[in-house]
């Protein structure tokens, strides 16, 4: 029987009505990489249900790792940059029809170009994310007008130009008291790099308890430098000759079998190719070498140091400015040779299980944890306040 009073329906906070913010990222491609890395572990530690994050690869593919991104709960769509001159245009319609609140763009100097595009569809929060002190381009007459172009036009359509480090920061020759231009740290997600103790890692890789390990992790590209491995990794075994150099990247091995063919046969060097995860290679190394010429912020870097792996790099401004803020990064030029290089990689092989503990808890203190990151992206897509 009816009591004759009305029920009111249940009312509704409309923050659980919005929708998420969409961003799109511009970028390459979502292969193995730095930067595709970050943004992996940003997806996976934002909901899908705030933030709707769509990738546009200029690449004309996707990438190795679009798959593990779509189980994140981002979507993709290719934008090639081929033909150039339709380029503008095809971007303009791709984000008209997705109508995004963020466009956050990749490629260096050249996202001036893609946030130009944004401000005439419309998009409010446009971000150039800078990876690296550098483009690796000659420095010709007509490269250094086109910089120059880049980074007056950025100037006018960015609403935020964002360094993975000061260095990195520097290369857009950022006005004086702008606010719009800061550093935001690439990050690391720990969970991502531990679970795998020596011992296991080492019978994955069918290296023998007690060897030791110089490993590198790194794609075939000029700038990572690869072929000094194999120098350093000879002067290594005058003293230690049961030495094994773990090289593991995307791209082939030509680069290495240029500088030596008969690297192929060498039992001594394992020569895997990409890796589907880098945890076990990290458990199963004594020090990591990374004598690239330029880098941005080198994720590898930051992974090593999260399992407690010393690092020896090369002394470029970018990593200065990490090993200013954490411990477990030891810094060579070049120039000093691979004698060098290979006496100090040896002497922090050595490193004790205390020393190797507080490298780890020097990074995780550290401004470089993915949960930094999140918070101020999350700030920067202005989630939960629209």
């Amino acid at each position: 029987m009816s009591t004759g009073t009305k029920t009111r329906p249940a009312r509704t906070n409309p923050r659980s009505r919005q929708r998420p913010v969409r961003v799109v990222h511009v970028i390459g491609s979502l292969d193995r990489g730095g930067a595709e890395t970050v943004s992996l572990d940003i997806c996976r530690a934002v909901p899908a249900a705030e933030v709707e994050q769509t990738f546009l690869t200029l690449a004309g593919r996707e990438g190795s790792l679009a798959a593990e991104f779509r189980a994140a709960g981002a979507l993709i769509r290719q934008c090639p940059l081929a033909p150039a001159h339709s380029f503008a245009p095809r971007l303009w319609r791709q984000l008209w029809a997705l109508r995004p609140d963020v466009v956050v763009s990749h490629i260096s100097l050249a996202s001036a170009v893609v946030l130009l595009v944004a401000k005439l569809a419309g998009v409010r929060v446009r971000v150039a994310r800078m990876q690296s002190a550098g483009d690796g381009r000659r420095d010709t007459r007509a490269r250094r007008a086109r910089r120059w172009l880049l980074r007056r036009l950025l100037r006018h359509v960015a609403t935020d130009v964002l360094g993975v480090t000061e260095a990195a920061l520097d290369f857009t020759d950022p006005p004086d008291e702008d606010a719009r231009y800061r550093v935001l740290y690439n990050s690391v997600a720990i969970d991502r790099v531990i679970g795998w103790d020596r011992e296991t890692a080492r019978r994955h890789w069918k290296i023998p308890a007690d060897a030791h390990v110089i490993a590198h992790i790194g794609r075939a590209a000029p700038e990572k430098n690869r072929p000094f491995l194999i120098e350093v990794h000879d002067a290594v075994r005058e003293l230690w000759p049961d030495t094994i150099l773990l090289a593991v990247g995307p791209g082939g091995t030509d680069d290495l079998t240029a500088a030596r063919p008969s690297i192929v046969d060498d039992p001594l060097v394992l020569l895997p190719g990409e890796a589907d995860e880098i945890a076990s290679v990290l458990a199963a190394a004594d020090v990591l070498l990374l004598p690239s010429r330029w880098e941005g912020l080198p994720g590898v870097i930051l992974e090593a140091l999260a399992t407690g792996l010393p690092v020896v790099a090369t002394d470029l401004p970018c990593l200065r400015e990490v090993s200013s803020r954490v411990r477990g990064l030891t810094l060579l030029s070049l120039s000093q040779g691979p004698l060098c290089w290979a006496d100090t990689a040896m002497g922090q092989a050595q490193a004790s299980a205390a020393r190797r503990q507080e490298i780890r808890q020097s990074l995780r203190s550290s401004p470089f944890l993915v949960e930094h990151a999140v918070r101020q992206w999350r700030a920067l897509w202005r989630v939960g306040t629209r």
